[in-house]
């Protein structure tokens, strides 16, 4: 016998094979698979061959290759011709309704062009650090620490005991600190300050940052830095910068680094960051004789449980805890990569950004608003073009279509034109709203179709969701004509209408909304410009102390220019730095904010007394416990002010109220006026001065000063800002946001407008022949007009009215969300979008009118 067929195939799945296949299909198939069990036997083995064999049969089993009868056969052809006859009636009618077609389309398209956006920005904000290959087993190491009696959670440990855990907790991967600062950079004539990140060399392995150029163990050289491409353009311009000397200034020493390697930028969704990283040895011997607290990151082995890593980690705490002088860690954790950002909130010194729920809920909604729109859109025209094609349904009905087959056929051609609008609504987002968006926002969104699969997910949701939502109806109503009503012509077309005109008014009633929402928008940011901020804010330059060495000479300097009229010292910086601490008077404790500032400056900042007096350089009691505070303070505590002062407590020390001014702005608008006190600091620990300057050019009086700053001081960081620009930023987000609902009300108007447009224009056409009679009897161009206007006006109306007071209520609210001082609605705004409304459906109707009144009266009667 010959050697070959000694050994034969499992006989279980030869069986399996036989019993599924298709009879015509099963000698081939098997002589197939039998043929290559027996040369993988004779190749690599009878054991592999045999489980060769059965995996070959298991990826025959196909539709194709499936036993089926003769009738199942035939059905499955006729279900494919069915289908492809589906296809191709849906294509023809499309393009038989051109025109109200495309305005579904591109209404649709829109929509999702809007929703694609907020897809971006909200899957940015909850998908986090999803990118890196590792991303399962890296954590933040995290502690549970006691302070003044509260337990809290914090994401930075101490660097010793990171050292600690590095050297004796088995499991551990590999790990990087993560510190954060801001150094001087110099290079050639250069200088500016950047933002560097002291890591350990791992941090590169454990991170999956994309290198562009250079060694990705730099790192690992002495006097060798990483940056990424953003720097390199901004410091070293375009071209290849391996190599190339940079001088950093790390604590008070000037160091020279070469550039070692040149990573991509970060991902818009990443929390961590590359900027500059330095070795964090730097960081070390900076901080040789200092203690300080870092983020860590490690990455466990494989198999290595979280739990287990832990109870390593906290069997330290003992003899770390006895070594502490003040807040003892209470226990240990991890935070998983995937979730750091998250929980941000959770923590300080945390790692990441916890999503903003304003402006997600704010785009969502957007999105939601406007799918809702065209869907109904949609909806109203398709219900229109439907009564064009009655002939059709019941001829189709009377040769043996049943109502299935044709809910099924308008389904279909609803899902063409869906997937038209979700392929034109693409291309919209990633050549115009995204960019958009991302000049606005500051983003980085774009559209990744061949790597990114949650878009894919989404784009099928949604195809799904709208080719059902918007065509599900439409077809039902269609398909419930009987044949002999329709050939009767004893069709009604009263309810239809009744709901046109209902979802035709749901959708002006949202149009007016968005108007006033847009409208109010901008009279909002408006009053913010003009909102008195409390104090004198103009012609103030403030300067940062870089060494308390310096102090002296730079007074000296700066009182000797020109165009400083006057020079105060001060500590802690009015509209930039925050420090809520407790006060107490009596039994009562609140939260205030505390300044520490020269005796001149309520006085240049022209605070307005209300009680008591300012601060006064002939009384050195004031340098020790006088405070001035505003009337936010006062009334929080219910305080009666007299003269002699009031005592207060603060930190176990007390100190006496003397004075109390107007409440003023000393953070941006969007944070509202709570408790101030403000108490002199001597000159020995103020940190900064505030320059009055000349009336001028501020801008150019800044760039004077930053140079002059910049001889006295080279080899230090000194800020030096205008006062009157501190809120630009807060201003342009608002200005962003405006925009943003600017360019809603317009899409919702541009909805409106062309669901308006496609309903009349189908309506005309409908009664294509009642207008040629009349015309034709001799009715007049505006007697022509009066149905077609007659029909609307109700429509307008009521969104006028229902849409007014409906916007009084949400815009008040959606202003509460985003403004901290907003404004209630008034008659202007309502007046304004309804004239804004009423001219849109105007030129609208207007342009359908034109069509009637110029139509030929022999051309409409002699077709059918």
């Amino acid at each position: 016998m010959n050697g070959r067929f000694k050994n034969k195939p499992p006989k279980w799945a030869d069986r399996l094979l036989s019993w599924y296949c298709n009879p015509k299909m099963l000698e081939q198939l098997q002589g197939d698979v039998h043929e290559l069990f027996y040369w993988r036997a004779a190749e690599k083995g009878v054991k592999k061959a045999k489980w060769s064999f059965a995996w070959d049969v298991i990826r025959l089993i196909r539709w194709s290759n499936i036993r089926r009868t003769q009738q199942q056969q035939g059905q499955q052809f006729n279900q494919i011709a069915m289908f492809k006859n589906y296809f191709k009636i849906g294509l023809r009618n499309l393009w038989k309704q051109r025109m109200p077609s495309t305005i579904n389309i591109i209404g649709l398209a829109l929509a999702v062009g809007c929703s694609l956006v907020s897809f971006k920005w909200i899957e940015g904000s909850y998908v986090k650090d999803d990118f890196h290959d590792n991303r399962e087993d890296i954590f933040l190491v995290t502690r549970m620490q006691e302070v003044d009696g509260n337990t809290g959670r914090n994401g930075a440990i101490d660097n010793s005991l990171s050292k600690e855990i590095i050297s004796t907790v088995a499991g551990i991967k590999a790990s990087s600190r993560y510190n954060q600062t801001f150094v001087s950079t110099k290079w050639g004539k250069k200088s500016s300050t950047s933002q560097a990140f002291f890591v350990d060399p791992a941090y590169l392995d454990i991170f999956s940052f994309k290198f562009v150029m250079g060694n990705p163990n730099a790192l690992k050289i002495p006097g060798t830095i990483i940056i990424d491409e953003s720097n390199m353009l901004r410091l070293f311009g375009d071209g290849f910068t391996i190599g190339k000397q940079l001088d950093i200034k790390i604590g008070e020493e000037w160091k020279t680094f070469s550039v070692g390697a040149v990573v991509a930028d970060r991902p818009n969704n990443s929390s961590l960051r590359v900027n500059m990283l330095i070795s964090y040895d730097q960081l070390a011997q900076r901080n040789r004789d200092k203690d300080w607290v870092t983020n860590f990151f490690i990455q466990r082995q494989d198999g290595i449980e979280e739990e287990a890593l832990i109870v390593s980690m906290n069997s330290l705490l003992p003899i770390f805890n006895a070594n502490q002088k003040e807040g003892e860690y209470v226990a240990m954790g991890l935070e998983p990569l995937k979730t750091m950002a998250l929980k941000a909130w959770e923590m300080v010194n945390s790692v990441g950004n916890a999503p903003q729920a304003g402006p997600n809920i704010l785009l969502g909604s957007i999105a939601a608003f406007m799918l809702i729109l065209a869907t109904f859109n949609y909806i109203n025209i398709s219900l229109a073009m439907m009564m064009k094609r009655l002939k059709e349904i019941g001829i189709r009905k009377i040769i043996g279509s049943r109502r299935r087959q044709l809910v099924t056929q308008f389904l279909t051609e609803n899902f063409i034109l869906c997937c038209l609008s979700i392929f034109l609504g693409v291309c919209l987002a990633a050549g115009l709203f995204l960019p958009w968006f991302n000049n606005i926002a500051g983003g980085n969104l774009q559209i990744d179709l061949l790597h990114h699969l949650n878009l894919w997910l989404f784009l099928g949701i949604l195809l799904v969701f709208i080719t059902l939502v918007s065509g599900l109806y439409p077809a039902i109503v269609a398909s419930s004509f009987k044949p002999i009503t329709i050939l009767n012509k004893e069709t009604t077309n009263r309810g239809n209408r009744l709901l046109s005109s209902v979802f035709m008014t749901f959708q002006m009633i949202l149009a007016m909304i968005t108007i006033v929402g847009a409208v109010m928008s901008v009279y909002v940011n408006g009053l913010n410009q003009e909102r008195d901020w409390g104090y004198d804010q103009y012609n103030k330059i403030n300067v940062s102390i870089p060494d308390p060495s310096l102090y002296e000479s730079l007074r000296a300097s700066l009182e000797a220019e020109p165009d400083v009229l006057q020079l105060a010292g001060t500590k802690t910086s009015i509209g930039r730095d925050l420090n809520g601490v407790p006060f107490k008077y009596g039994a009562e404790v609140v939260y205030a904010e505390l300044f520490d500032v020269g005796y001149d400056i309520p006085k240049m900042f022209d605070f307005e007394l209300k009680e008591g007096r300012l601060f006064d350089k002939s009384l050195a009691s004031d340098i020790e416990n006088a405070l001035v505070v505003n009337e936010s303070f006062v009334d929080a505590f219910q305080i009666e002010f007299n003269e002699e002062g009031v005592p207060i407590i603060q930190d176990s020390v007390q100190y006496t109220i003397v004075g109390v001014v107007k409440d003023f702005h000393y953070w941006s608008f969007d944070q509202r006026i709570r408790g101030v006190a403000m108490k002199v600091v001597p000159i020995e620990k103020q940190t900064g001065f505030v320059l009055q300057m000349r009336e001028g050019n501020i801008l150019e009086q800044e760039k004077a000063i930053e140079k002059l700053i910049g001889t006295l001081a080279p080899d230090y960081n000194v800020s030096v800002y205008a006062q009157e620009a501190l809120f630009e930023d807060y201003f342009e987000d608002k200005k962003g946001i405006r925009n943003v609902l600017l360019f809603t009300s317009s899409l919702a108007v541009l909805l409106a407008a062309m669901g308006l447009y496609g309903l009349v224009n189908i309506n005309i056409s409908t009664h294509i022949k009642d207008f040629g009679i009349r015309k034709v009897l001799g009715a007049s161009g505006m007697q022509l007009a009066q149905p077609v206007y007659k029909r609307f006006r109700v429509v307008i109306g009521l969104a006028i009215l229902i849409g007014g007071a409906l916007s009084i209520l949400l815009v008040r609210i959606l202003l509460d969300s985003i403004y901290t001082y907003s404004a209630t609605v008034g008659a202007g705004p309502l007046v304004v979008a309804s004239l804004i409304l009423l001219l849109v459906a105007f030129i609208t109707l207007s342009l359908q009118v034109t069509r009637v009144k110029k139509l030929n009266p022999a051309e409409t009667l002699r077709t059918e």
